[in-house]
């Protein structure tokens, strides 16, 4: 396996504004997705030319004598844009031209590297740990990590596919292009409903009963049993290109092209706060029981704290 080694990193220091923020921008200026780790003690960042490890505890917490000194990055050649952690929180993976690679996270050294013909923009860890990959062509491939094999691969979308997820339980998935979006059963990628529309990225709640898709301006979500609608809001005033939930399922995040990032309460179907305006277009968001992290286009990355934002809310 291949050693990657540790780099210095050097930030523009952003500061910390109201409810918990913490923002700073990635020396490449440029960032377009963000994941957490399940244990939350990790988060990582994609960029040119590789993915960025930071550990919250140097990042956020109070008294650090130097909290963005330092990062890991692993490195892929090119833009990268997708990004998402294992399960067990073991493994990194990211996407980018032609290619997919895995990393060990605690070790810093590669697992595995997977060719594809197109650009990886999509992927994510299924339960039982193997990748699935959104490419530029228009297909979906399952990928086996242990036995380094394709498991299937289906052509879903005319265009390019710009989100992918796996339900909790393992038995559906769900892809987003230009045209629609697509829920399927994740064994053998048979469709079950189509969702007409934009559909630029997909997210499952943790029982995996709905699905939500930033379709176009709109934040959707659906019915995974039946395809209803379950709620569908317009609040961003551009394209929705990234779509999180909470490990709860009573909050999910949405990222915008509009600059912003809106947390919304699912239950109720409304919107509570609207974070990070900006003019840059916010690329990717993900939250845990702790953080909400979102990455802009311009390579700023912000964290804020998820209790915080929540508190006061009493509509």
């Amino acid at each position: 396996m291949k050693r990657v080694a540790a780099v210095a990193v050097f930030f523009a220091f952003l500061g910390t504004a109201v409810w918990g923020e913490v923002a700073f921008r990635l020396p490449e200026r440029w960032a377009k997705g963000v994941a957490i780790s399940p244990e939350g003690s990790v988060f990582a960042v994609t960029t040119v030319n590789g993915v960025y490890l930071f550990r919250f505890e140097e990042v956020v917490e109070p008294g650090a004598e130097d909290p963005l000194a330092g990062g890991l990055k692993l490195g892929l050649p090119g833009y990268v844009h997708g990004v998402d952690f294992s399960p067990d929180g073991r493994l990194v993976a990211a996407g980018g031209w032609s290619m997919a690679r895995v990393w060990d996270v605690f070790r810093g050294e590669e697992a595995a590297s997977i060719g594809v013909r197109g650009f990886v923009y999509a992927l994510s860890f299924t339960p039982e740990g193997n990748l699935l990959l959104g490419l530029s062509s228009g297909d979906v491939i399952l990928y086996d990590i242990e036995k380094h094999e394709v498991v299937w691969e289906r052509k879903l979308h005319s265009g390019a596919v710009w989100g992918v997820a796996a339900s909790p339980d393992g038995k559906l998935a769900a892809s987003g292009g230009a045209e629609e979006g697509v829920l399927f059963r994740l064994a053998d990628a048979e469709v079950l409903f189509e969702f007409p529309g934009h559909a630029w990225d997909v997210g499952f709640t943790p029982d995996g009963y709905l699905l939500g898709i930033g379709a176009g301006k709109v934040f959707e979500i659906y019915d995974t049993t039946t395809g209803f609608p379950y709620f569908s809001a317009q609040r961003h005033h551009g394209c929705i290109w990234g779509v999180s939930f909470s490990p709860d399922g009573k909050h999910a995040a949405t990222a915008s092209l509009d600059g912003t990032v809106i947390l919304w309460d699912v239950e109720r179907g409304k919107d509570l706060r609207v974070l990070g305006e900006g003019t840059e277009s916010m690329e990717d968001v993900d939250l845990d029981e702790k953080y909400l992290v979102a990455c802009r286009k311009d390579g700023t990355v912000y964290i804020w704290n998820l209790q915080e934002l929540l508190e006061g809310d009493v509509g």
